[in-house]
């Protein structure tokens, strides 16, 4: 595998139980590699025309990249909100060894 070949997901969820049964979910299944419920925060978004300030929880997932579609999907499927923040770009640098072991399914 090659640099690149990892991506970072980012997304949020209402709360943290949501998150972290969604995250265990995902990477139990082997479509992410691992995932971290992480930090609170508040948010900002027009919904429906009109401004939103709501409490969220971030998570970042990390992916194979021929992964990303099936997990990207069934994220969609799980996920609380019509239309989830689902925003990845690849892991340009990633130690080796770390790399090795994503690629091996996280084993």
């Amino acid at each position: 595998m090659t640099d690149g070949a990892l991506l970072i997901l980012a997304t949020t969820f209402p709360d943290r139980d949501e998150a972290a049964r969604v995250v265990s979910l995902l990477v139990d299944g082997g479509l992410a590699v691992c995932g971290q419920v992480g930090a609170d925060l508040r948010s900002f978004y027009r919904w429906e025309g009109k401004l939103e300030d709501a409490s969220e929880v971030a998570v970042t997932l990390k992916v194979l990249a021929a992964r990303y579609e099936l997990c990207a999907g069934e994220l969609k499927l799980q996920h609380p909100y019509d239309v989830p923040q689902i925003v990845a770009w690849p892991a340009s640098r990633v130690d080796a060894d770390y790399l090795d072991w994503a690629c091996g399914g996280g084993s």
